[in-house]
């Protein structure tokens, strides 16, 4: 099993690494991150099952270098996982012009040129993970590009599940609420109360590989929000 994973040196993408090295026995893991020091200590940790790549995905570049890897290394994936994303706590007005442009480009772009040029390198009965976030279902006025590029991978996701299942693909969409992360802090806002170990998350995403579903909610009562859009209920 070949499984490429971005963000992969913390949160959600680093405990699905971890997961997956060390409940698939014959697994290859290739995880895409900036932080090289995160990533050396789960090659050292892992050894074989885990490969990795420094790159930004920032820089739409970073999608050949990825290609290039995985065409050389892998030969063929299983799972593409686009976990990579990051906010920051600012009104639209008030982020400068590169903050929108790499903003939009990791949380939007990436997924989609990731998704269309590592098709080629996959068979039928293989998966496409999105992680979006339950964010999207809310108007969040204090994260509105992540939220406003989150909502645009949620739309374009729903569109790439009926493409990509005319050649047996499955695409899977992830929702998850509030996780305990470096995300909040990361983004300007400091440590959020609350929320779910991001292991919890990588366990259902593993859970919805394995069963052919379509969509993954976490915590699950968070599937309500569904009913209401999205039609970005205010978030006081």
């Amino acid at each position: 099993m070949n499984v490429v994973v971005t963000g992969a040196s913390s949160g959600i993408g680093r405990a699905l690494c971890e997961l997956l090295c060390t409940s698939k026995p014959n697994v290859k893991v290739l995880g895409i991150a900036r932080n090289e020091l995160a990533l050396k200590e789960l090659k050292s940790k892992y050894g074989e099952k885990f490969n990795y790549l420094t790159t930004d995905l920032s820089e739409v570049d970073s999608t050949y270098e990825i290609v290039k890897v995985v065409k050389d290394s892998l030969g063929y994936i299983d799972v593409l996982v686009n976990n990579a994303g990051f906010g920051i706590y600012k009104d639209i007005l008030s982020h400068d012009v590169k903050e929108v442009i790499d903003l939009v480009n990791v949380n939007f772009i990436t997924p989609i040129l990731l998704t269309k040029e590592l098709i080629r390198f996959m068979r039928e009965g293989s998966t496409v993970v999105n992680v979006i976030t339950a964010g999207i279902y809310v108007l969040m006025s204090k994260l509105p590009i992540y939220g406003a590029s989150k909502l645009a991978l949620h739309y374009a996701t729903e569109v790439l599940r009926r493409e990509l299942s005319r050649k047996s693909i499955n695409v899977i969409s992830v929702y998850p609420g509030i996780i305990k992360t470096e995300f909040h802090r990361r983004a300007g806002m400091g440590n959020v109360r609350g929320g779910v170990e991001a292991d919890k998350v990588a366990k259902a995403i593993v859970k919805a590989i394995e069963e052919g579903r379509k969509e993954v909610y976490v915590p699950r009562y968070l599937k309500i929000l569904k009913l209401f859009g999205p039609k970005l209920i205010p978030l006081l």
